[in-house]
C-alpha cells in the first residue's frame, strides 16, 4: 500500500496538498552499514536513517492535515527501511476521513482510531517510483491552485550541478547500467512535472521539492557521461509554476544523521514547519501566520545555523513568488541571543524586551553567568530597553525567523 492517505473524494474540485515521500535506507546492491565500502558503487553504503525520516514526515502531514495551506488530499509513501528503523516506524494515527485499502483490496473509509502502519507501504525501488511519481502528478492535475510536495531521505549524488537522487534498487547490475536506478532532481523530475498541452494543463502551480541528501561529486569518468534514467517523458508548455527546493547539503558535501534515528534534516524540517512564519497574514480572518517558501528557507537557515553544522545550501528552483504550504495558529516562538557590549556594562545592564501590539513583557537580568542571554518569546514587533546609562538603544525591531541569531546591545 502505497496511498497511505487519501481524501481527493471528500475534496474533489477544490485545490489539495498532494504528497509524494520516499525514505531509502536499504540499498539491495551496495555493502551493508558495517561493511567495508566498495569503488564499483560509488563509495555508498546501507543507510539507517532515511526510511526514518520519511515516516514522520508522513505522521507531521497526517497530523497537520487540516492546517496546510491547501488541505491534504493525498500522501503516497515509499519506503525501503533498514532493520535499525523498523522499529521505531510506530503507528501514525489516521485523522478522521482518510481513505485506506481493507483485506479485499477495496477502498474504505478508516474508522476513528484507525492506525497508518509502515508493515505494508511498498518498497522505494525505481520501479514502484516511476509508477507512484506518474500517480502523484495526475493527483495534482485537476486545480491549478493545488499544492505538490515531494520528500526524498536517501543517497544523493551530483553531477554538472544538478543533484541525483537514487533508489532501493540502484546499481543493479541486471539494471542496464549504474546510473539507471536514479534521476536528475531538476532536469528531469523537476522539469516533468511542469503543465502540459494536455491533460496536466491545469497541475499544481505550487510545487515544493525537500530533498534530504548527500551531494557528493560523481568523478569516475564512467559515470559522470552514463545516462540516468528519465521518471518521465514530457514536454512542456508554458511553465507559470513556483517550484522551490529545499537541498539538505552543499554541493560535494554529505548530510548529516546518527544511525537509526530521523536525519538532520528531517528534524530541521519538522521545526521550520512549525515555526517558519515571519508575520500573520492580516486579511486571514483567523488571524493565522503562514509558513511560505520563504519564510521557511530562512527558519531551516536560522536551524542550522544554531545546529552549526554547515548544512541547508539556499534554496533554488524557479520562484515567482512565496507559495505557502501550511499555516500557524498563533505567532512561532523565535529563539535568538541578546549581546550586551562591552563586556564592563553586563553586570550592570539590564534588558527589558516590550512586544509592541500586545504588551508582552520579558525582562533579563544582568548576569555575566548567563551572557550571552538565550531569549525564547513570540514573534512580532518588540522594542529592546537596556537600563544601564549611555545605552545606545536599537531601534524598534520586527523579530522574526530570518533575523540574525544576535541581537547586540553596545553601552557607552
Amino acid at each position: 500500500m502505497t496511498l497511505v492517505f487519501d481524501r481527493t473524494a471528500d475534496l474533489a474540485g477544490k485545490p489539495q496538498t498532494h504528497v509524494f515521500l520516499v525514505g531509502v535506507s536499504e540499498y539491495t546492491h551496495l555493502p551493508g552499514i558495517d561493511e567495508p565500502p566498495d569503488a564499483a558503487s560509488f563509495g555508498l553504503q546501507r543507510l539507517a536513517s532515511p526510511a526514518l525520516s520519511a515516516w514522520e514526515v508522513c505522521r507531521w502531514l497526517a497530523a497537520h492535515a487540516d492546517t496546510l495551506y491547501r488541505p491534504l488530499g493525498s500522501i503516497r509513501l515509499l519506503m525501503s527501511p533498514a532493520p535499525d528503523e523498523v522499529a521505531k516506524l510506530m503507528p501514525i494515527t489516521a485523522p478522521r476521513g482518510v481513505q485506506m485499502t481493507n483485506t479485499q483490496g477495496e477502498r474504505i473509509t478508516a474508522p476513528d482510531g484507525t492506525n497508518i502502519s509502515a508493515a505494508n507501504v511498498e518498497q522505494a525501488d525505481w520501479a514502484h517510483f516511476v509508477t507512484e511519481a506518474w500517480a502523484w502528478r495526475r493527483a495534482a492535475a485537476p486545480h491549478r491552485d493545488s499544492v505538490t510536495m515531494f520528500y526524498y531521505s536517501g543517497h544523493g549524488l551530483e553531477r554538472s550541478g544538478d543533484t541525483l537522487i537514487t533508489l532501493a534498487d540502484f546499481t543493479d547490475p541486471a539494471g542496464g547500467g549504474k546510473l539507471q536506478r536514479c534521476c536528475e532532481v531538476k532536469s528531469n523530475f523537476v522539469l516533468g512535472m511542469a503543465p502540459t498541452n494536455d491533460e496536466f494543463s491545469n497541475i499544481a502551480r505550487s510545487q515544493f521539492y525537500f530533498i534530504d541528501a548527500c551531494r557528493e561529486p560523481l568523478l569516475e569518468p564512467v559515470a559522470i557521461t552514463a545516462n540516468t534514467a528519465s521518471v518521465w517523458e514530457t514536454m512542456a508548455g508554458k511553465d507559470d509554476r513556483t517550484t522551490p527546493i529545499f537541498l539538505a547539503t552543499y554541493a560535494g558535501l554529505r548530510a548529516l544523521a546518527i544511525r537509526g534515528q530521523a536525519t538532520d534534516f528531517c528534524a530541521g524540517l519538522l521545526k521550520a514547519l512549525d515555526t517558519g512564519s515571519d508575520n500573520c497574514d492580516v486579511q486571514d480572518a483567523q488571524g493565522r501566520w503562514p509558513v511560505d517558501s520563504v519564510s521557511l528557507s530562512a527558519a531551516l537557515e536560522n536551524y542550522f545555523g544554531w545546529m552549526g553544522t554547515g548544512q541547508f545550501a539556499p534554496t533554488t528552483g524557479t520562484v515567482f513568488g512565496r507559495p505557502r504550504l501550511c499555516w500557524l495558529a498563533d505567532p512561532p516562538v523565535v529563539d535568538f541571543r541578546v549581546l550586551v557590549r562591552p563586556d564592563a556594562a553586563i553586570p550592570a545592564t539590564e534588558i527589558l524586551l516590550t512586544n509592541q501590539n500586545t504588551g508582552f513583557e520579558k525582562r533579563i537580568a544582568a548576569s555575566t553567568a548567563d551572557h550571552p542571554y538565550p531569549v525564547n518569546v513570540p514573534a512580532g514587533v518588540y522594542s529592546l530597553l537596556p537600563t544601564a546609562s549611555g545605552a545606545k538603544r536599537p531601534p524598534v525591531f520586527q523579530l522574526v525567523n530570518q533575523l540574525m541569531l544576535e541581537w547586540p546591545v553596545t553601552i557607552g
